[in-house]
């Protein structure tokens, strides 16, 4: 497995940061109110771009990725479960009735204009009934003591510039200290039942997306005692579950996660991106896996 030295970072490599009151933990940085366009800007790789770069290497670097309804649906229920409801209300806009006439395309655009994540009044009342019938397990979860929500952490890997958004991290023992934590991420599911989430855990990268939050976090000088997700459906009866994903698995996931940032180094010292990491000519044999 290639694990390479933290170092510290030195923000006046990173200006662009500056201005929003980095705090230095470990050999990180920590930023509590960083705004989420600012984040998912060009600044530090995030495990989304690795798990992206690791599938299709063009794909990662030339392709813009477009905003579709469903991610939207994603953004807007992550706004009202684990920020709350002021939360939503300021970032979330609301099409109510018919999105085809002039009046809502006209709104659509102003939410657009104005930043705003934007659903429709369907969309609106499935997320107040996930909102109403999380299970208090998850809540506990989603709303622990201490709870520090969408705190971006940035950190090295030997030259590269690294971050993470994890949606909660909590401790009875406080914020900004060496202790134990507990990471969380919600995510919106088609089903929670346990097999149908690691199916969704597997063809969607969660595991390795896991594996790079603990590395961020612990790069910040925090041990993660349990890694969280918080899995939610999306219709009625909006069941929640919590799922656990071991240590031991998220060791195998960074494996695949230092590889792909190893060819990420290649690439960035001048080597060729590839389209879906094989060859142009590719013969498919069905009996492969057996």
């Amino acid at each position: 497995m290639t694990t390479y030295p933290f170092r510290r970072i030195n923000m006046k490599t990173i200006p662009e940061l500056e201005q929003y009151n980095p705090i230095p933990k470990g050999e990180a940085i920590i930023i509590r109110e960083i705004p989420n366009e600012v984040y998912h800007s060009d600044v530090g790789i995030s495990s989304s771009f690795v798990r992206k770069f690791a599938d299709s290497q063009v794909h990662a670097v030339e392709v813009e990725q477009e905003t579709t309804p469903a991610m939207n649906f994603g953004t807007a229920a992550h706004y009202m479960l684990v920020e709350g409801e002021a939360a939503f209300n300021d970032n979330v806009g609301v099409i109510v009735g018919s999105p085809y006439t002039k009046v809502s395309k006209d709104l659509k655009q102003d939410f657009i204009d104005r930043g705003l994540v934007v659903i429709n009044e369907k969309d609106y009342l499935s997320i107040e009934g996930m909102a109403s019938n999380i299970i208090p397990e998850a809540d506990t979860y989603l709303n622990g003591e201490n709870k520090i929500p969408e705190a971006s952490f940035y950190w090295y890997e030997d030259d590269v510039l690294c971050k993470c958004r994890p949606d909660v991290i909590c401790s009875p023992q406080g914020p900004h200290q060496d202790f134990e934590i507990v990471a969380v991420d919600y995510k919106t599911t088609f089903s929670c039942s346990p097999s149908s989430f690691l199916d969704s855990v597997l063809k969607y990268g969660y595991d390795q997306q896991a594996a790079w939050y603990r590395r961020g976090l612990e790069a910040a000088g925090y041990r993660v005692k349990e890694f969280v997700f918080v899995a939610q459906e999306k219709k009625e009866p909006y069941a929640s579950k919590v799922f656990k994903i071991t240590d031991k698995h998220m060791d195998e996931a960074w494996i695949e996660m230092s590889e792909s940032l190893e060819s990420y180094k290649k690439y960035l010292k001048g080597t060729k991106p590839t389209i879906h990491n094989s060859p142009n000519i590719v013969t498919l044999d069905i009996n492969a896996d057996e």
